[in-house]
């Protein structure tokens, strides 16, 4: 996902960093990673990762280095777990060689590749590059070259309650305008028939352009200012204006309790939400993509999740590119781990994704098969100075009832010009 990781519960956890050296854990401050502490390691890679919410994540990426290191005694991993503001902080970190050496992001903007603070990954990817969802792929990929890994994928789409719909004799919408009726007729008493965030806008605003057939660039092209996609903003904003919508929740679409209480019929989450409306509903929830609108719409499933980059200013490029490449490439093992042991996300390779025993059956099967099938996401040119004007026109249309075509071919001016000053690389 785009900025901070929307399935997160953000428990506390200590900042800082760590430091594996020969399968051993040492605070940084206390070893030299040069020196006789350190063994036989004559290089140390600084692995950042931003803090997860789910439990166990630290200590799973500490293990993972303490494994690293044993099977290369020369190389010692300093793992650096990272609170708060994490994208202000890595960003500032790699404008010199002293930043980390790998770390996380969700896309690859031109300005990265153009600043050396990334560096082309496709010598390591090899074969397992044909296996990774070119979805997750997209947003890495500048010039027909990848710089970055996926390490999971998150699927966003529509929960619903069951007994809520059959309560009101709705069925599951399957286009945009069922959608908007069924949120009109699933409003009764303190049960608002749909959410999609607390402005009214968070989920549903990027699904709208995929949803008419289309997309918010062609290349280098804003392409989001067209009839159909200001079609799709009218149809949308009269959840708003009805009052279908659920606003002002006490948590976030990304968590589901306005789902599990009953506060919204029809709800955006994420599948790292599924586990807990398993627990809590039972089988009283089903889910279904984004749905299609007019003649050539398709269902839509939106695509997030955290890759791994290695600093192109970084002094150990070679080692940091071999330590991805047994991470995230070429351990299976961790690879279903990070992706199922914490939170529950879909592993980024297909053939491990088919062969986790989680995603197998049931509505987590369901998910894994609407992600192949409708799967999408915008490109990593959607940087924020080209998205905000859109982000900007999407408010206007569905809050403040402002003309969608109108607003939108004012909207893709300004990201057009946003566009045009980013790097070419």
């Amino acid at each position: 996902m785009s900025g901070p990781h929307p399935g997160l519960s953000r428990r506390r956890f200590l900042g800082g960093s760590l430091l594996v050296v020969g399968g051993a854990v040492l605070p940084a401050c206390q070893s030299d990673p040069i020196g006789g502490s350190a063994g036989s390691a004559k290089v140390t890679l600084n692995h950042w990762y931003h803090e997860y919410g789910e439990q166990g994540t630290r200590e799973a990426a500490l293990r993972y280095a303490a494994d690293y290191t044993k099977q290369n005694p020369d190389v010692a991993v300093k793992v650096t777990w990272v609170p708060g503001d994490y994208k202000t902080k890595w960003q500032s970190s790699v404008l010199t060689p002293e930043g980390p050496d790998v770390y996380e992001i969700n896309e690859v903007t031109p300005d990265m590749v153009a600043q050396q603070q990334v560096t082309a990954l496709d010598d390591i990817l090899g074969s397992a590059k044909a296996e990774l969802n070119p979805h997750a792929l997209s947003p890495l990929t500048h010039g027909g070259k990848a710089y970055g890994v996926p390490m999971i994928i998150d699927v966003m789409l529509l929960y619903y309650r069951k007994s809520l719909l059959a309560a009101a004799g709705v069925a599951a919408p399957a286009t945009l305008t069922e959608l908007v009726g069924a949120a009109k007729a699933l409003t009764k008493g303190k049960t608002k028939g749909i959410f999609v965030g607390n402005d009214g806008l968070a989920g549903m605003r990027g699904v709208l352009p995929f949803s008419v057939g289309q997309s918010v660039l062609t290349d280098r092209r804003v392409s989001y200012a067209t009839p159909e996609i200001a079609d799709a903003f009218a149809v949308a904003r009269r959840m708003f204006t009805e009052k279908s919508m659920l606003l002002g929740y006490a948590t976030e679409w990304y968590d589901p309790g306005a789902l599990i209480t009953g506060a919204t019929a029809i709800a955006w989450g994420g599948l790292w939400a599924l586990p807990r409306i398993s627990k809590e509903l039972g089988d009283d929830f089903d889910l279904v993509p984004w749905p299609a609108h007019g003649p050539t719409g398709k269902p839509v499933v939106i695509l997030g999740g955290w890759s791994q980059v290695v600093n192109g200013k970084s002094k150990h490029v070679a080692e940091a590119k071999k330590y991805v490449q047994w991470l995230w490439l070429r351990n299976n093992e961790v690879q279903q781990d990070w992706a199922l042991s914490y939170g529950f996300h879909v592993p980024p390779r297909a053939g491990l994704a088919a062969q986790a025993e989680p995603l197998r059956t049931g509505p987590a099967k369901k998910v894994v098969d609407l992600l192949n099938q409708y799967g999408t996401r915008t490109t990593a040119l959607w940087a924020p100075t080209v998205s905000k004007p859109y982000d900007d026109a999407a408010s206007d249309i569905i809050r403040k009832n402002a003309d969608p075509l109108a607003t939108l071919t004012a909207a893709a001016g300004r990201s057009q010009e946003a566009l045009d000053k980013l790097p070419t690389v």
